[in-house]
């Protein structure tokens, strides 16, 4: 399956999100793992990483300004983890039902009925209430 297309943000939405910010983290709520409402507002000295948020960046247009967060390294690594990640596998799990393909499992490795590929015990099993 081919890999969809990131919407990737220009060096100069990057540099008007910063400048927004005020070189504060600009995460906020839940989706970053603060409570409802707050920002966290970490300075950026350490570290800016641009997230799209609300729109993935697979959405085309996501690489707009309005959809650039400025966040500190914590809160984006919260964000990934936690909804981002879970979020791209769901899609994938869906697509994939949605297509008839099953997950790969590593007992599925043949396909069923390609002959007598059974394999057997080399001699045959006891149980415990059968020993003496």
């Amino acid at each position: 399956m081919a890999r969809s297309k990131r919407y990737e943000f220009s060096k100069g939405t990057k540099r008007e999100a910063r400048h927004r910010s005020r070189d504060l983290c600009e995460a906020v709520g839940e989706v970053y793992g603060l409570p409802p409402g707050q920002r966290c507002n970490a300075p950026l000295s350490a570290g800016v990483e641009y997230d799209h948020y609300p729109a993935p960046a697979t959405d085309k247009g996501s690489d707009t300004l309005e959809n650039c967060v400025a966040t500190c390294k914590t809160c984006h690594r919260f964000k990934t983890s936690s909804f981002d990640v879970p979020m791209q596998a769901k899609a994938k799990r869906v697509s994939d039902k949605h297509l008839g393909i099953r997950p790969h499992s590593k007992w599925a490795s043949r396909p069923l009925g390609s002959g007598n590929n059974q394999r057997s015990a080399t001699r045959p099993l006891i149980r415990k209430s059968e020993q003496v």
